[in-house]
């Protein structure tokens, strides 16, 4: 197939070629870890399952909320005045989940200061724990992928900003592919310079990609800058108040309460308020839930509803606890919102694929992994075009060093994520700090990857080596689950499939990585920086024979 479109004149070509270029390595080990992280993040709910023992309980269909509300505020003394999260049992988490805030004030003859608390209520028992504070796999991959972990606390901006300038690579590789783009998607060849098959491979992915790819560039700028983005507009339109915003993406939010309202206990239960819900909307179900000022007589609840099948099927239903009637003047109805709610919803079922069924999530991760190997073809391509005579050899040594610490970041995600489920499963689970120490593991270990990566000056060997040590730590995780929890996948396939889906993963992983690595990958035994060194060498070495040619006597 020859299908050449109309390209762009030379000039105009030039300056988005460039463009392209410094924006995609600027950000490409930054975006590389957002796909590889955020591909896992995905399935941040399934995993819940399989780090945590405790989750492996069957839901209890006569749990009472309301039981399990007044047990969690005896334990944390509730800071009822600001939004409680409920999170009902689901079969991938079991446990009754409340999340807010404790009080502040005196307890005793000391001052006790707010905190964020996560209770876990238990299905069969009501006991409640913080099982957050042991197990945090799931969520640690989540966070990495907008770079929370960062000290700065702004990790998301950074990630905003990554993708704007994704968007911005990606458009302008559109269009300067746009000549030929049709040609080599369908006329890929492995022969030829690295360049060529760098940049073909690079071509191909990308247009596999691409709607996947603009999607996420404008969702995950849309979660990351947000707030920038609508700064001045806040300040123009509503005088710098952003609650205003909020209250009109959120009408919930404008419901105003008083702290010092009179406790009553003629409020109508938590249980039959939620049992009434479900009948009112028999085709959507309650996700979650919102309590404010609960206890007094002014508490409402705010109900979240979806029904994981549609893109804008969510809504929310609103009610005040002492009559039980929904408030349709705060309340979102699927088939009647605001344009901006609309596009709220879509944002964010987009971006975490929680519309369709369980397929959606594993498209999603496929197409995550080509961005990702589109990445490293991209810096691959940067390197390649840089190895020749037009640069020094300062410059090219700087060239090959930069690609080496960039593919020794990305490449290592690979055994460092491997470690952390490892070490989800070794480290005992009552060890005081358990989580931070598990986080700990994981990220001292991928930096020491990385610092060992980037002393391998074969780019071949490097990403064998990583592939191998990998591998190897993937076939260990299924054995390691099955010795700590006695779950054995072939074993719970029925009753835990989550479980042994997780376990069916990172077996299958290991194989091809080491199938990949022992037999497909052919390393060299020469380093990738004599390349540079040996052309300065000759170049050097045939200028001195000239200048002692012209010396020598006629």
């Amino acid at each position: 197939m020859n299908m050449k479109l109309k390209g762009l004149g030379n000039r105009t070509y030039n300056v988005l070629f460039h463009t392209h270029t410094v924006s995609g390595i600027v950000i490409s080990f930054a975006l590389f870890v957002i796909f590889y992280a955020g591909a896992f993040a995905l399935f941040r709910h399934e995993i819940k399952q399989w780090e945590n023992p405790a989750f492996r309980q069957q839901v209890n269909p006569s749990f009472d909320y309301h039981k399990a509300i007044h047990k969690t505020d005896s334990l944390y003394r509730v800071d009822w005045a600001k939004p409680v999260y409920v999170y009902f049992p689901e079969e991938q988490v079991p446990f009754f989940r409340l999340v807010g805030n404790t009080e502040e004030g005196k307890q005793g003859d000391t001052t006790v200061a707010s905190r964020r608390f996560y209770a876990y209520v238990a299905p069969m028992n009501y006991q409640v724990d913080e099982l957050y504070e042991k197990t945090t796999l799931s969520d640690t991959l989540y966070f990495l992928h907008f770079f929370q972990q960062l000290p700065i606390q702004r990790g998301q901006y950074i990630a905003g900003l990554v993708a704007v300038f994704f968007l911005f690579a990606t458009i302008t590789g559109l269009l300067i592919h746009w000549r030929s783009l049709f040609t080599k998607f369908y006329a890929f060849i492995t022969e030829g310079s690295w360049k060529t098959i760098w940049t073909n491979l690079h071509t191909v992915l990308g247009v596999i990609g691409l709607p996947f790819q603009i999607m996420y560039a404008v969702t995950g700028a849309f979660f990351g800058i947000l707030i920038l983005i609508l700064a001045p507009v806040v300040f123009m339109l509503y005088g710098g108040d952003t609650d205003q915003v909020y209250q009109k993406i959120s009408p919930d939010l404008a419901i105003k309460v008083n702290p010092e309202a009179p406790t009553t206990d003629k409020n109508i239960p938590f249980t039959t308020l939620y049992k009434q819900v479900v009948k009112a909307y028999p085709t959507l179900h309650v996700k979650r839930a919102s309590l404010t000022n609960y206890g007094k007589e002014d508490a409402f609840v705010t109900w979240y509803l979806g029904d994981e099948k549609g893109i804008f099927s969510d809504g929310t239903a609103v009610m005040y606890m002492r009559d039980g009637k929904i408030l349709p003047e705060y309340s979102i109805t699927p088939i009647k919102k605001e344009y901006s709610q609309a596009v709220r919803d879509l944002i964010r079922k987009l971006h975490f694929a929680s519309f369709g069924d369980v397929m959606i999530k594993v498209l999603y991760f496929v197409l995550s992994m080509i961005t990702c190997l589109m990445i490293i073809s991209g810096v691959m391509i940067w390197r390649t075009a840089r190895d020749n005579k037009r640069y020094t050899l300062k410059q090219r040594l700087f060239h090959h060093r930069v690609t080496k610490v960039y593919l020794a970041i990305c490449l290592s995600m690979f055994p460092a994520f491997a470690i952390i489920f490892l070490a989800n499963k070794l480290v005992p689970m009552s060890m005081e700090g358990r989580a931070d120490f598990v986080n700990q593991i994981f990220f001292i270990s991928w930096l020491a990857l990385t610092i060992l990566g980037s002393f391998w000056n074969n780019y071949a060997k490097l990403n064998k080596n990583f592939l191998f040590l990998g591998g190897m730590l993937s076939l260990i995780i299924p054995i390691a689950n099955g010795i700590v929890t006695n779950d054995w996948f072939w074993q719970v396939w029925q009753t835990l499939p989550r479980v042994a889906c997780v376990d069916i993963f990172w077996l299958l992983t290991g194989i091809t990585a080491l199938v990949l690595a022992l037999k497909v990958l052919k390393v060299k035994a020469t380093s990738d920086v004599p390349t540079a060194l040996e052309t300065f060498e000759n170049d050097t070495k045939k200028v001195q024979t000239m200048q002692v040619k012209r010396q020598l006597p006629t």
